[in-house]
């Protein structure tokens, strides 16, 4: 089981390194938004797979108050864009 596991951990952690490299060959500002909202989803989705390696209920707490932040810091980048482009 925890072969597993890791196994998912490496594919998360390589399909963050594919978003990484959208958001630095990326020249449109909404594409970058999104590969960076991708990324906060993949790494909370490593957080849960980790706290399910250790068996440690952190990283569930963890990867909730990540996940909150995330949609707090996306709602305010797109309102940002939104009055940037009513100027």
């Amino acid at each position: 089981m925890t072969q597993y596991l890791i196994v998912i951990s490496l594919i998360l952690s390589l399909l963050i390194l594919l978003a990484i490299v959208r958001i630095a060959f990326s020249n449109n500002i909404p594409e970058r938004i999104v590969a960076l909202d991708t990324i906060n989803s993949l790494i909370i989705a490593l957080l849960v797979v980790l706290g399910a390696v250790y068996r440690r209920a952190l990283y569930i707490d963890i990867a909730i108050v990540y996940g909150v932040l995330s949609f707090v810091g996306t709602i305010y980048i797109a309102r940002y864009l939104r009055e940037e482009r009513s100027k």
